[in-house]
């Protein structure tokens, strides 16, 4: 999970080495990009900035309308080291949580790619369903066909932040993930998007091997059992 923060600020670095501490009323938190960035438009058509936050570094107050007092320079993700800000961008992706029966237990297939177990997903392209997304870039990810796949379950989304540098900003991404099965038996990794291996692992260990929190708190949530269809 990520939060949000408009901005009216306009200097090279927005965010001091202390922070910012609020004298009063706390700061008014987003829970989403397209929120954050419609409150960042003035009346007068004057345009702000959005900060990206990280939940797990700041003492956050409220549910539905979050609040902040304190907002540390650690937790601002999209303001490098050397002040320069990187403008979010939003992305949509689709992914995967294929399994199948192992015994009394579940399997999930993972892949291994820049030095992490992760889950195949992949970016959503014009014109397609983010559904039929999820489906292909598991398809192309793990070395399979498409037509092997059946799509058990909608599993929501999460959302995580990262710099890209080619495009000059930073990518917000939406993952919509997607309970599935597979005939197929054999998987070869799509080694041109970085993919060194394609396994299946048992559920509990998988959760424990996945390299990111969000694939863990998604993970958190589902019964794998219900997935098998």
């Amino acid at each position: 999970m990520l939060l949000f923060l408009p901005t009216f600020v306009r200097a090279h670095d927005p965010v001091p080495p202390e922070g910012w501490t609020a004298d009063g009323e706390p700061y008014r938190l987003a829970r989403t990009l397209a929120e954050a960035k419609a409150a960042a438009v003035a009346p007068d058509g004057q345009l702000g900035r959005v900060l990206v936050l990280d939940p797990a570094r700041l003492d956050v107050r409220g549910g539905e309308a979050p609040t902040v007092s304190h907002v540390s320079r650690e937790a601002v993700l999209n303001v490098d080291p050397d002040g320069d800000y990187w403008r979010p961008a939003p992305v949509s992706a689709g992914g995967g949580v294929v399994v199948r029966r192992d015994g009394d237990g579940v399997d999930v297939l993972l892949i291994f790619r820049r030095g992490a177990w992760d889950l195949p997903k992949g970016k959503l392209d014009e014109g397609e369903t983010i559904r039929k997304t999820a489906r292909r870039e598991v398809a192309e990810e793990v070395g399979i066909r498409k037509k092997s796949i059946t799509v058990t379950a909608d599993l929501g989304t999460t959302v995580h932040g990262y710099v890209w540098p080619s495009r000059e900003v930073y990518a917000v991404k939406t993952t919509h993930w997607f309970g599935m099965t597979t005939t197929a038996e054999r998987f070869e990794p799509e080694t041109k998007e970085g993919i060194e291996a394609v396994a299946w692992v048992p559920w509990a260990e998988a959760r424990d091997r996945v390299g990111f929190d969000t694939l863990r708190a998604l993970m958190d949530r589902i019964d794998p059992k219900a997935l098998l269809g």
